[in-house]
């Protein structure tokens, strides 16, 4: 490689050793990888940072065919099209919407982009190549693809748990309270198949609100006061009036999803029992929260019939047992004037 400089008088030939030191440092500042190529592909320059990524020493690419750097098994593919290049005689990407790879010298291949550039310099005539490594920006491609499928699967998540919760648990609610306000009509037999089958529909509930929490929508379900809200209207339909509801500490924050699952399971059947067995005209819901959840429904009826206990009647046997469940009890009293107290109570984590 020769340059020339002119004055008036003289010219001064600076010579190809001079001239090829001269290349060899500025490509070698090249942040991607560089190598020159005669036409017939034997490699006649590389620059550090392809020596860097392939793994080979200088003098070990330079006169070895450009086909030590290509994947073994693309070999046999690239000497036409290395071919087609040469008579093409025209800048491109080489592969362009291929997935390209560089073979190291010790087998192992780096993801790389290269563009393709014709050389002309007489005698010289060739192609540069120059190589970049993508290995990072396919990582992140990577993640940002695995985040984005992560999110889209979230929001899935979080809509079925929407659907599941704000439509279907409603629903199995509003048909259990119907269920029981026609048992307390039906004859006894009659009666007891359909407690049986708000059994299951209780059992359905539990099933689908693990689901719900399991699904991620946990978070979402911030208010359980809306939630006591929807159960006492829709025991309205059953009693006839709505029950007051009064909440006194961290209620919202200290409960876990499996003491609200049975907490209001239990309410629904306690407000049931007042409509079947209390002729009541009020009814008041209180939920205290220190180091144990307190549930008391109050009713000014007619009072704790003699034959009615805890170890009787499906409604009060499950919610005796699903406080027992969860480390805590269930009481049913007469209240010191007129009606009946029942108290649900569960520990909760310090």
């Amino acid at each position: 490689m020769t340059a020339m400089t002119h004055d008036a008088s003289d010219t001064n030939t600076v010579s190809d050793a001079d001239a090829g030191t001269e290349f060899a440092g500025w490509i070698d500042e090249l942040p991607d990888g560089l190598v020159v190529c005669s036409r017939d592909g034997t490699i006649r320059e590389v620059n550090e940072r392809l020596v860097e990524m392939s793994g080979y020493g200088a003098e070990e690419l330079v006169g070895a065919s450009i086909d030590v750097l290509v994947p073994t098994r693309s070999r046999d593919k690239h000497a036409p099209l290395r071919k087609g290049f040469v008579q093409g005689n025209q800048a491109r990407p080489m592969g362009p919407g291929m997935q390209l790879s560089l073979q190291r010298k010790d087998g192992s291949e780096v993801p790389v982009e290269i563009s393709l550039s014709p050389l002309s310099a007489g005698d010289r005539d060739g192609v540069v190549a120059i190589v970049r490594d993508v290995t990072e920006r396919l990582r992140a491609e990577s993640v940002l693809k695995t985040t984005s499928d992560l999110l889209t699967l979230a929001g899935e998540r979080e809509r079925i748990a929407r659907d599941l919760h704000d439509t279907v648990l409603q629903r199995l609610f509003g048909l259990g309270l119907e269920l029981q306000a026609t048992a307390i009509r039906a004859q006894s037999d009659v009666s007891e198949r359909i407690e049986r089958s708000v059994d299951e529909i209780d059992l359905i509930i539990r099933e689908i609100r693990t689901a719900v929490f399991t699904l991620g929508s946990a978070g979402r379900e911030g208010s359980l006061g809306q939630e006591l809200a929807t159960v006492t209207a829709q025991a309205k339909r059953v009693l006839g009036y709505s029950p007051r509801v009064r909440m006194d500490g961290p209620v919202e924050t200290a409960i876990t999803p499996e003491i609200r699952t049975e907490l209001l399971a239990s309410l629904r059947e306690a407000l049931t029992n007042i409509a079947r067995h209390a002729g009541a005209t009020e009814a008041e819901v209180e939920l205290v929260a220190t180091d144990v959840l307190t549930l008391r429904v109050l009713d000014n009826g007619r009072g704790v019939p003699t034959e009615l206990g805890t170890s009787s009647g499906n409604g009060l046997h499950n919610m005796a047992e699903r406080a027992r469940l969860l480390g805590g009890g269930c009481t049913l009293s007469p209240r010191p004037d007129r009606g009946t107290e029942l108290s649900w109570w569960v520990p909760l984590a310090q």
